[in-house]
């Protein structure tokens, strides 16, 4: 493949995933069709189909680059091997207030999060980054206390998220998200109670300073 032909396949990427993404902020993601993606985007559904096999993936895709710019703008920052829990925490935090305090991507994560292949190829992108980060900085983390912790951290991280979403008012984001990370934080059996909290704290507090709407304003396909 020469260079403008990868150029002219990642232009169109760019296209279908913005007019998707419209698509399902504007009317749902289940009243969205494979029709209607392909028709905004300016071509045929056989076309459409070369890029994305079917609408849960461009769903997913819009997910990992989330997911990803996150992570590159956060845990990348952590040089020091002694700061990996505050790395995974301040992902965490900074992740969960990100999704929050953008109504629109909000929307699309509560639609995402009632679809199991999504939810799953979620915490499929999340365990995979948790594992490259801890080979990185050459820490010994258990393969299995990282895909407990992603998973179960994940699917409470969905149903708090909902109720909240939903204006259940049991639930205010700050305890949403204390609960979601701490867990996480246990459930990788590093760290005890007491510096689960300390860790927390720290986390919580750094994540107040990052700038959220610079973040979403870098992925290109959520022109809000």
């Amino acid at each position: 493949m020469n260079m403008s032909n990868a150029t002219t396949i990642k232009d169109m990427e760019r296209n279908i995933l913005l007019v998707s993404t419209n698509l399902f902020i504007n009317q749902g993601y289940d009243k969205t069709t494979i029709r209607q993606i392909a028709e905004a985007a300016g071509i045929g559904r056989g076309h459409l189909y070369y890029y994305f096999r079917k609408k849960e993936d461009i769903l997913i895709h819009i997910l990992k680059q989330i997911i990803n710019k996150i992570y590159d703008d956060v845990i990348e920052s952590s040089n020091n091997a002694n700061e990996i829990m505050l790395s995974y925490a301040l992902i965490q935090c900074i992740y969960t207030y990100t999704l929050v305090y953008n109504e629109k991507l909000f929307r699309i994560y509560i639609q995402a999060s009632d679809i199991e292949i999504v939810r799953r190829e979620a915490q499929n992108i999340l365990i995979d980054l948790c594992k490259k980060k801890a080979k990185e900085m050459n820490y010994d983390i258990c393969e299995k206390d990282i895909c407990l912790s992603v998973t179960i951290g994940f699917a409470g991280e969905c149903e708090l998220l909902k109720r909240f979403y939903n204006g259940d008012k049991n639930f205010d984001i700050d305890s949403i998200v204390r609960s979601i990370t701490s867990t996480r934080l246990l459930l990788l059996n590093i760290v005890n109670h007491q510096e689960v909290n300390e860790i927390v704290d720290k986390a919580m507090l750094e994540a107040k300073k990052f700038d959220y709407h610079h973040a979403i304003e870098k992925l290109h396909f959520l022109k809000f």
